[in-house]
């Protein structure tokens, strides 16, 4: 038992030490550059990068509320968004590749009676669509680079290893999302992972019995979106709206110290920014993320310490904000559960009142 909860406390704690480590190391020689550009900063400008990051998130609980819509389940839109806003944030204090997000957001809609293969469809969709724009967008990023420089060097081979991983990987969950033998052999091994997780969090298990019940509601999703295919471009518009948001949040933040760059310079930079946060090992790639931003800006003669200062902005209202935000979001959650479960009683207990002579549902009164 204790060596279980030390191994759960180095899978949570070493990642962020070493990407405290990795910010104390980018900070401590700009300290004073860095104190300065924030001190000067605008907060009209601050005030647009927080409403964007809030609009960003909104926007991922709005795809995630359209996919589960076309599946079958529509929750209540408040709801879902606040499952969504919660399940991201959880990704960037938990280094596990998305998966604690995952199991964190099954977790949340199965407590409103959503079932785990529909949690596991909506996840692999969208997860799909993040992966190809951001991918997109990193090409985007590294094809400006070259016809700004005119040259092919080391950041056009991060942009391409980056660009190759982004695809590799949603390419690899296309193919185990509609190859029914891989999905077959693989569906058990993720169910075991996942279910380690939710346990993590929640301290409950999906019992092994309904493995096979999972695997006919994935079966059953998979086939539910091809059958209404035609209704995804309304979530891949979504999912392209919460990136443009991302990249506003970035721009708003270098306008509050001061910068005001083009839409070719901002979006190299975010590009750059964005490959280091695919690395699974650093939550959220705090620490590299903004070494990369830092670094791809002050390339253009932005001074450092104003490109740190926007980073760093970037992070604090993207990431750092949004998740103590989800705090008081999470009881809500939790309280609007509750109503789900007197809501299950009460049906539960009309469908067993019965009489005699006039079998049949009979409103359920608390007596």
């Amino acid at each position: 038992m204790k060596q279980a909860a030390f191994r759960n406390k180095l899978f949570i704690y070493a990642p962020m030490a070493v990407s405290l480590a990795i910010l104390a190391w980018l900070i401590a020689p700009n300290a004073g550059s860095l104190l300065d550009t924030l001190k000067e900063s605008n907060p009209w400008w601050l005030v647009l990068s927080i409403a964007f990051s809030f609009g960003s998130y909104a926007l991922m609980g709005l795809s995630l509320w359209e996919v589960l819509r076309i599946l079958g389940w529509p929750l209540p839109l408040v709801e879902t968004c606040g499952i969504s806003f919660v399940s991201t944030t959880v990704n960037y204090f938990f280094s596990s590749g998305g998966i604690s997000g995952f199991a964190t957001r099954a977790h949340l809609l199965s407590r409103r009676n959503v079932p785990y293969g529909t949690s596991v469809t909506s996840s692999v969709v969208l997860t799909v669509f993040i992966y190809l724009i951001l991918a997109v967008i990193i090409v985007e990023g590294v094809f400006l680079q070259i016809l700004k420089t005119n040259e092919f060097g080391r950041s056009f081979l991060e942009g391409m290893l980056g660009v190759g991983f982004v695809m590799g990987f949603a390419l690899a969950l296309t193919v185990l999302f509609f190859h029914e033998e891989l999905r077959h052999s693989w569906s058990r091994k993720i169910f075991k992972v996942v279910n380690h997780l939710i346990y993590f969090f929640s301290r409950r298990e999906i019992p092994n019995e309904s493995f096979i019940k999972f695997e006919h509601q994935l079966n059953s999703g998979i086939r539910t979106i091809h059958s209404r295919k035609y209704e995804l471009p309304k979530v891949v518009c979504y999912v392209a709206a919460d990136w443009i948001c991302n990249i506003l949040i970035l721009f708003f933040a270098f306008k509050s110290v001061g910068v005001t760059m083009g839409i070719s310079e901002l979006v190299i930079g975010f590009a750059f920014g964005m490959i280091m946060t695919v690395i699974p090992i650093l939550p959220g790639g705090l620490g590299v993320m903004e070494a990369a931003m830092t670094a791809a800006y002050s390339q253009m003669g932005i001074e450092v310490g104003h490109a740190l200062a926007a980073s760093l902005l970037f992070r604090l209202f993207y990431y750092i904000v949004p998740s103590l935000a989800s705090i008081p979001i999470y009881w809500a959650l939790q309280v609007s559960e509750r109503r789900h479960y007197q809501s299950d009683d009460v049906s539960a207990k009309t469908i067993e009142v019965k009489d005699g002579e006039n079998d049949g549902k009979f409103p359920y009164n608390g007596a």
